[in-house]
């Protein structure tokens, strides 16, 4: 029997500005977009701030996306929680961060911190740090170094010295902390199993290995000179007296202060794993306490400061539990975003629920390969629905995201047309079948290239994000936010709402 099925198709990180100037979106040419925005029902969502759990104003991501989709309600997320713990005093109370000042003061060594340098608020926020510091002086611990992560992707792409001025002011004013190493993200926080990144932060963390400078504004400095900025610095090193400020001795402690999983996984198991493979660790510190600021992965040997809130009958279950098949696909980029983000933080699939992994192509940046893995993700798929496989499909295409963070117009713009040419054939073959695409995005991103100042944007943004319903018999209703995605898709499904999702079907009754 054909099945006639319905999809939530991801175009991540396509926001929705009016502007043309900058907008990747508005430029690309994208027939099959603007024939479905014509021909269907759409309206646009909120995906930014307490819409989705996070602070007033605070930019989107895909993780914080996916999860709020797949659970249909609003979830309150770890930059939430930690702001929250810091304000009510929590914070300095809290058993997993304590088990680490306690190793310290019991062993008379030192506190690590390792984390991303900016206010972002993806996948770190300076002001976390910041707490650390003030925590690690009130309980007496006299030696904390910090290995610092720079971003230029969530923030400008030259902004790093701003936020090691405002951490070398910070340390100043309390009295404690100095910063051991800098490393562009690139490195040190690599998800795609790019081990020879990895490696280079590794070495620099652990065993002072890398290049040299007297502070770590020196060491930003000459990479800018060179046109490589923030993300892509190279792991460096800070030394005093020819002598480097740290290495990861026996007895230390480390915390590792991202609260975004994803790409603080492969550094941890670097330090933490005890069988390795990847590349040689050299001599490694014994009984160093690693702590995380949230669960990073189950199988990493630490202790997690905030644990995940266990969400209940999100989307992949209320599906496998009405009988219904259920596709996961995307490339490597996103594969985790529609899969264990979308289930709530659960690794194992539901009953029911197959998935397709695209791997992305090996390149050092997107915006030299725009086009992704968007073709094998789309004909992938579209093998799938014309043999009539699944009744419920999640799709993401990545390439408005990871292209878009780029910073460079053009090719970003090629992304979003690979993409529409892919979501056509998928979407028309849903459409042949008597199915409904749901299409919108996660976040905002590639709308916005440009500053005001004229200079390259690289991060998300706060913008509303489009929504198509290609079913032609539905009005959709306004004021809607990604929460409301999920109920709308078993509002099509004929599968009945369970309580615990409190979001709207975004249909009009």
């Amino acid at each position: 029997m054909t099945k006639s099925p319905v999809a939530i198709i991801i175009l991540d990180g396509f926001g929705w500005r009016s502007q043309v100037e900058g907008n990747a979106v508005a430029q690309a040419k994208k027939p099959n977009f603007d024939r479905y925005y014509r021909e269907y029902p759409h309206t646009t969502i909120k995906a930014s701030g307490l819409d989705v759990g996070l602070p007033d104003g605070q930019m989107g991501n895909s993780e914080v996306g996916h999860t709020n989709i797949g659970a249909g309600r609003i979830v309150y997320q770890s930059l939430t929680r930690i702001d929250k713990a810091i304000l009510d005093g929590e914070f300095s109370t809290n058993v997993a961060l304590n088990s680490a000042f306690s190793h310290v003061i019991d062993n008379q060594s030192s506190l690590h911190l390792f984390g991303l340098l900016s206010d972002g608020g993806v996948h770190s926020h300076i002001q976390h740090l910041y707490a650390l510091i003030e925590t690690a002086k009130e309980k007496g611990i006299k030696k904390v170094y910090i290995h610092g992560f720079l971003d230029g992707r969530d923030v400008a792409p030259d902004s790093a010295l701003q936020y090691v001025s405002k951490l070398e002011e910070k340390l100043t004013e309390i009295g404690l902390g100095e910063i051991a190493t800098v490393s562009g993200r690139y490195y040190a926080m690599d998800r795609d199993k790019r081990w020879e990144r990895v490696e280079l932060a590794y070495n620099a963390i652990a065993h002072a290995e890398g290049p040299q400078f007297s502070c770590a504004k020196e060491a930003i400095e000459a990479s800018h000179a060179n046109q490589v900025y923030d993300e892509f610095v190279l792991p460096s090193v800070i030394v005093k007296d020819n002598h480097p400020v740290a290495t990861i001795q026996s007895n230390d402690a480390i915390i590792f202060f991202n609260f975004r999983p994803d790409r603080a996984i492969q550094l941890s198991n670097a330090f933490t794993d005890k069988e390795w493979e990847h590349f040689d660790r050299g001599e490694r510190a014994n009984h160093v306490k690693f702590v995380t600021m949230t669960l990073y992965n189950p199988s990493i040997d630490a202790q997690v400061a905030f644990e995940p809130i266990e969400l209940k009958n999100v989307l992949g279950e209320v599906l496998s539990n009405a009988g219904l098949k259920q596709l996961r696909i995307a490339e490597t980029e996103k594969y985790p975003h529609v899969t264990f983000f979308m289930n709530g933080g659960r690794n194992e699939e539901f009953p029911g629920e197959n998935r397709i992994l695209i791997p992305s192509p090996k390149v050092a940046t997107y915006d030299l390969k725009p086009e992704m893995s968007a073709y094998e993700v789309g004909e992938a798929l579209y093998q799938s629905i014309i043999n009539d496989e699944n009744d419920a499909i999640i799709l993401n295409f990545a390439n408005p995201d990871m292209v878009g963070h780029s910073g460079m117009l053009e090719p970003t713009i090629k992304a979003i047309e690979a993409v529409d040419e892919n979501l056509g054939k998928v979407v028309d073959a849903i459409i042949e079948r008597n199915g409904v695409a749901i299409i919108f995005a996660d976040h905002g991103n590639s709308e916005t290239m440009i500053t005001p100042e004229g200079t390259p944007h690289t991060a998300h943004t706060t913008v509303p994000v489009p929504v198509i319903v290609t079913k032609k018999d539905i009005q959709l209703r306004e004021g809607g936010r990604l929460c409301d995605v999920a109920p709308t898709m078993l509002d099509l499904l004929h599968v009945q709402q369970p309580v615990e999702m409190t979001g709207e079907s975004l249909i009009k009754k």
